[in-house]
This record gives structure tokens, sequence and C-alpha cells, in this order.
């Protein structure tokens, strides 16, 4: 312990992390308060490119022309909830703290391993903050593996979204990144993985499988061929012959339920469509909402509900913006997190704004380009 020394730098580098785990507190607004406070505090000597210029002024005209159509206090939820990422983009490219993702990995995995020990043995889930609940304060979700595992939802609010997250990181951190100061140990690697295994997600899951087949290089030669010809005949037959869905809590991953997920995706883009179809405007800026309460987030199709909710001008915005950010040194994390909207969106949670604003900043470009 006594060589342990705070300095300014990892400090602030700690503080950058608390924000991570805000959601767990049941709230994520100080962090947006910090970072649109530090951009108005520094607005004369920030650094914009004329790309970033161009995607500020598209969000702020959304925000404008959403504004006269919707309720103000819900436009202001969706500007945070869907550009939050761009915020922290800005943020982190105008401070001087970096932050060591595979610290941010230790960190986040150990806080959801805990969290699982803890709602499974001593606390009601009802008792945190980070999980749902209706206006009489009781679970509203609630998941037992097996009849008796409670997943941990954690950081992101949700099992799905965490486990993204932790995704992302793990493919960072042992697949992708090339600073040789990194912690790329196996006991990280052992703990990250078992955190993701008790989320429970069935995307976290998929996220995890595409790592081994990354890392494995599944036809390199003829025993990783093999091997992932086996295993992927496994995985049919677990799903498909002996129907492991059908054990309770594991519905998810049954074929009956795959197919229904198909044919649900489809259904909601048809419904959404239509729905914005049937009043002008609304393709271009998104569904008209009368309150706060009517909008359409957490939901399980995010990128359907960015198009709901920002019309073609918000989901172009998102689309450019990562299009011009994504690069050779933070393609992979941020395809993670792309995929993941599939689903729910851990790209829209705050510590996944957080990362993906990372990812994409010069300051993530300076941290894996010099070493």
């Amino acid at each position: 312990m006594r060589n342990i020394i705070f300095t300014k730098q990892n400090l602030n580098e700690y503080f950058l992390y608390s924000l991570f785990l805000l959601p767990l507190l049941g709230t994520s607004v100080p962090a947006y308060i910090l970072a649109i406070g530090f951009l108005l505090f520094k607005i004369t000597s920030l650094k914009f490119k004329i790309q970033d210029l161009f995607f500020l002024f598209i969000i702020v005209c959304w925000f404008f022309f959403k504004s006269q159509q919707s309720d103000l206090q819900a436009c202001i939820v969706l500007f945070r909830y869907y550009f939050g990422f761009y915020i922290f983009y800005l943020f982190f490219n105008n401070i001087k703290t970096s932050l060591k993702l595979d610290k941010l990995l230790w960190i986040i995995s150990f806080v959801v391993i805990l969290e699982a020990i803890l709602i499974n043995t001593i606390i009601p889930v009802g008792l945190l903050p980070n999980y749902p609940k209706n206006d009489s304060g009781d679970f509203l979700a609630v998941t037992k593996i097996l009849g008796f595992y409670q997943r941990p939802y954690s950081i992101g609010g949700n099992s799905t979204i965490t486990s993204t997250i932790v995704m992302a990181l793990i493919f960072y951190v042992f697949g992708f990144s090339k600073n040789q100061n990194i912690d790329r140990s196996r006991n990280l690697l052992l703990l990250s993985v078992f955190a993701v295994i008790l989320l429970g997600s069935g995307t976290g899951y998929s996220l995890l499988l595409l790592f081994w087949v990354y890392k494995i290089g599944p036809f390199k030669n003829w025993l990783t061929a093999s091997v992932s010809f086996f295993f992927i005949l496994l995985i049919y037959y677990l799903i498909f012959i002996v129907d492991i869905g059908s054990y309770d809590g594991l519905d998810r991953i049954s074929a009956l339920y795959l197919e229904f997920l198909y044919e649900f995706k489809v259904i909601q883009i048809n419904d959404v469509i239509y729905i914005l179809k049937s009043v002008p405007n609304q393709l271009i800026i998104g569904r008209a909402f009368n309150d706060a309460s009517e909008l359409i987030i957490w939901s399980d199709f995010a990128w359907l509900n960015l198009f709901e909710c920002t019309g073609y001008m918000g989901l172009s915005a998102t689309v450019l913006i990562f299009i011009f950010k994504i690069k050779n040194y933070n393609y992979i994390p941020i395809i993670i997190f792309l995929i993941g909207a599939i689903h729910y969106g851990a790209i829209y949670s705050l510590p996944g704004q957080l990362l993906v604003g990372y990812f994409i900043s010069t300051k993530f470009k300076y941290k894996e380009t010099v070493f």
C-alpha cells in the first residue's frame, strides 16, 4: 500500500471510472452535467474538426425542429439518450486524462460478479436502484434461470446492455489492442468471461462466441477447422435437437424463440414505418411525443427505436458519425456496440456512451498509436 502514489492524473482517471458506475445509484445525470459543463466552460479553447461541427449542426437542427413538434422535456431526454455518446466524444477530445481500459474491465467485471453474488444471497433486487420497478416499487422483470438464479443487471441497468459493454472491452483488451502496456493476464480474461456468463444474456453469449471465433481463427489450419466444425455441430445439436431452450430460463436460445424473434422484428419494422408515415414530417424527425412518459427508449430493438424517435435525420447523423469515426484502431469495439444495438442498445446507456465516445475520440487514437 505504501507504494501507491496518488497523483492528479490517476485521481482524475479513477474519477472517470466512477462515472461508469453511476447507474448503480439509479442516475446518470451527473455525468452529462459534468461533460456539458466542461464543454461550456472551455468553449473558447475547444478543438473541433470541420466534420465535428457539421455533425453537431445536424444534431442541433434536429433538436430545434423536434422541440417544435414534441414536448421539450421529451426532446431533452431523446437528445441525451440517442446523442449522448457524441457529447462524451467531444468531452474526451478536450480533456487531458486517458482511460486504461484493462483497468476499467477489472472494475466492471468485479462489480458484476459481486452484484450477482449479493442479489442471489442476501440483498433483494427490489432494494437496488439499477433494477426496473413499477409504481409500487416491485421488481418488474424477474428472470430466474433454472428457477433459482437471478441474473445481475449491473451498470447497464439491463443484463444484455452490461454484457455488451463487457464484451466490447474484452474484444479490445484481448483481441484488438496493440498497446504493449495493457494487462492481458489470464486472471483478467477468466474474471471478465465469468462476468459475462453470470449476466445470462443471449446477446452476451453470442458476442462471447464471436470473440472465441475471432481469437481462434477457425479455419487457419486443419486442427482449428476441425474443432470449429465440431463446435458448430454441437451448437446446432443443443439448440435444434436437444432443444436446451425448453429448460426453465433458457428459452431465449431455443429454435422456436429464434424463429419468433425474426418474425417479430419484421413486424416491428413495418409497424414503425406505418406510424411514421401517418403524420407529416415524422419520417424526417421522428415520432411526435406529447410527454416524456411516451418515449421509446430502453426497448429491445435499439436501431429501430432510434429511427422511430429521431427519424431519418437522427438515423443519418448517427450512421454518418460512425462512417467517419470508425478507423483501423477502433473498428472492432465499435462494431461490437453496433451489433449489440440490434437488441438492447448498450450504445445508449451511460457506460456505453462513455466508452463509444472514448473509442472514437482523438484521445483513444493517441493511446493506440503511440506506445
